[in-house]
Order: C-alpha cells, then sequence, then structure tokens
C-alpha cells in the first residue's frame, strides 16, 4: 500500500518524465553523508544514477579538493534498490554498493561490500535541504 501511494506521489510530482525517475525510491537530490562531513549529489546517468562530492571540507594545503568526484558509478536499479560500485574517498577503494529508501524520504541506505563479497558495512544519509 505505502509502495503504491509513494509510487503515485511521485509520477504527480513529475519524477515520471522518464523511466530511470519512475522507480519507486529514486534517489535524486542532495543527501548529506552520516558523519555530516559531505553532500552528495544524486542524479541520472544515462539509464543509472550516479553520485558526486557536491560539498566537502576544504582540503589540506597541497590537496586536491574532492568536490566533483564520482563516488556512485552508474548504480543501476533492480527492484527497490540500485546497485553498482561505490568509490570510497577515505581508503581510496571500490566497493559493490547499493542504495536504497531509508525509514521516509529524508533518508537513505547506503551498503558497500569489499568487491567479490565478504565484509560489508553500510550508513544512512539524510537529505540536505
Amino acid at each position: 500500500m505505502k509502495k503504491a501511494a509513494l509510487f503515485s506521489i511521485l509520477l504527480l510530482s513529475g519524477f515520471g518524465a522518464s523511466p530511470v525517475l519512475a522507480a519507486p525510491a529514486f534517489p535524486a537530490g542532495l543527501w548529506r553523508v552520516a558523519d555530516g562531513s559531505a553532500i552528495i549529489r544524486i542524479a541520472p546517468c544515462g539509464k543509472n544514477v550516479c553520485g558526486v562530492i557536491a560539498a566537502a571540507p576544504p582540503p589540506a594545503a597541497g590537496e586536491k579538493s574532492s568536490v566533483g568526484q564520482k563516488i556512485l558509478i552508474n548504480l543501476r536499479r533492480e527492484g527497490d534498490v540500485w546497485k553498482g560500485p561505490i568509490f570510497n574517498l577515505d581508503d581510496g577503494k571500490m566497493y559493490d554498493g547499493e542504495i536504497s529508501a531509508g525509514a521516509d524520504a529524508d533518508h537513505l541506505k547506503v551498503r558497500g561490500c569489499v568487491q567479490g563479497g565478504g565484509l560489508c558495512g553500510g550508513e544512512t544519509w539524510k537529505r540536505a535541504r
């Protein structure tokens, strides 16, 4: 019942304009990472979705800014989740990742696993206002 209502709201609000946007919990927008240190912009990239760092603390002297760095790479819709590579800026590694709706429209669950299986971790991002 909730999924049908959310889908109807998305269609009425204009999110039904393209196939990628018709997903039940399309994650487009600005999202603040769990520790509050950065904001990620999630938007369509072809049939998929991508996420880039939109805001982050200034880099240390001599280091490059992380703003503009793609961290969610061509995530594809699989049911109610979006799956694909996630780049972890902290350790410079790629992970098998997925994003999905959180408890409400203002929360996004982000999960990453060591490529090939094994250790996984995750956090919840909050919509930036």
